[in-house]
């Protein structure tokens, strides 16, 4: 069992896994009498993303054993209460022998306001809410799973590792 530390989201911790969406922290692009907006914090790729809603629940001990990874982006969102995301890097996406590393795995602390667009290839857990229960929501495209792999899209971590984050 490897405990992985939260990590704060920054653009600069998550940018090898993708884009990192935190809260704005400059000057809003527009504003009016009731909101301010800040336009172009990300940028999503793909003709047909659907979206997704995810009632998670924390899992017993907050233990993480497997993770998935897509040919394509995917973006993850909290709502309602802050989420933990366990991502790990990817190698070969037309490897279907690759396993992730428990020992290269991240865990970054996501607050309700900040999204993650995780890069094609990454490996990377469901999210789990930092307390019992958590709504997030999350967009990609449909696919297959991996060819190789079965019907599961959900791969152990190699050699039979898990980790679990800790604040």
């Amino acid at each position: 069992m490897i405990a992985l530390p939260l990590t704060a989201l920054t653009r600069e911790a998550f940018a090898p896994f993708g884009q990192a969406v935190p809260h704005p922290a400059g000057p809003p692009t527009s504003s009016g009498a009731a909101f301010d907006c800040w336009f172009g914090v990300g940028t999503l790729h793909g003709a047909d993303l659907r979206m997704g809603q995810v009632l998670a629940r924390r899992p017993e001990g907050g233990v993480v054993e497997a993770m998935e990874r897509h040919p394509d982006i995917e973006l993850l969102m909290p709502a309602t209460a802050a989420l933990v995301q366990v991502v790990a890097p990817g190698r070969n996406l037309a490897d279907a022998a690759e396993r992730p590393r428990a020992e290269e795995a991240v865990a970054f602390l996501l607050q309700p306001g900040e999204a993650v667009i995780v890069a094609p290839g990454v490996w990377h857990a469901p999210a789990m809410p930092v307390d019992a229960e958590a709504f997030y929501w999350f967009a990609g495209l449909p696919h297959p799973p991996e060819a190789g792999r079965g019907a599961s899209a959900w791969i152990a971590f190699a050699d039979g590792a898990r980790v679990v984050p800790v604040p």
